[in-house]
Formats: structure tokens, C-alpha cells, sequence
């Protein structure tokens, strides 16, 4: 999934779950991980990937900037970099031109990574952000 659609659902976790720091955290990281698993459309893999992905971190930093302009506690804004940090790893790869490293396991080649065609995935995608940003919204 895009770094953009973690931050979101990150950001719906915390605004929901009202448990210690590190438990928010743990459970935003396990999302990431869950969500990889479940069929998605990549742009890692497209002629523009490096456009793509700077469009997705910039619109993920976006977000949070807008999120702490209007006043979200640090507690909420904080879950939406640290879900999304694991896809850090995809940015740099397209940056790179496809070479380098993945570090994080739903990221390595022999995770079950869920794939589906451009359209669905990318509609998959809005509707889970959607559906993460009417959570942030209904918790406010």
C-alpha cells in the first residue's frame, strides 16, 4: 500500500485506541504489516515510480502538516509517520531505481504481498483513507 494509506489508518488507530504510547505504535506497525497482506496496486513497479512516490510521501507530510496546524494532539499525529515509516524502505528502492534493499518483512520477496490491477487497487486504497479520515474526524 502507499506510505499515504498507512498514514491515514495509522492516524484512525490512534484517534480510536486510548492505550499507552508504544501500544498505539505497536499496533499502527502491525497494521502496516496486515495491510501489505491484503491486494493492492504498487507504483513501485510502474515507469513514473519516482514521481508516484514523491507525490505519496509529500501528500502523507501534507496531511500531518494540516493535522497539527489545526490542533491534533502529537499523540494521534505521531501514529501516521510511524505507520507509514516502514514503506520509507519503498521510497528509497524507487529512488534508487529498483536497486537496494527492503528491510521491512512485508516488503521482502517471499511475503504473501497482496497484488490487483491498477483500478481496484487504486480504489482500494481511497476508500480505506476515506474511511481512516471519517474516523479521525468522528474522534474529534
Amino acid at each position: 500500500m502507499w506510505v499515504i494509506v498507512h498514514t491515514y489508518v495509522g492516524l484512525a488507530i490512534a484517534s480510536l485506541v486510548h492505550a499507552p504510547f508504544w501500544q498505539v505504535a505497536l499496533l499502527v506497525i502491525a497494521s502496516h504489516v496486515l495491510l501489505d497482506l491484503v491486494p493492492h496496486w504498487d507504483y513501485g513497479q510502474t515507469a513514473h515510480a519516482q514521481a508516484w512516490g514523491w507525490v505519496d510521501f509529500l501528500a502523507a507530510l501534507a496531511t500531518l502538516l494540516a493535522l497539527l496546524a489545526t490542533g491534533s494532539p502529537w499523540s494521534v499525529v505521531l501514529m501516521g509517520p510511524i505507520s507509514g515509516a516502514p514503506d520509507f524502505d519503498v521510497l528509497f528502492f524507487v529512488a534508487n531505481g529498483g536497486r537496494g534493499r527492503k528491510w521491512f518483512p512485508s516488503h521482502w520477496r517471499r511475503f504473501p504481498h497482496g497484488h490487483c490491477s491498477k483500478k481496484a487497487g487504486i480504489a482500494l486504497q481511497v476508500s480505506i483513507m476515506a474511511a481512516s479520515l471519517a474516523v479521525v474526524l468522528a474522534a474529534r
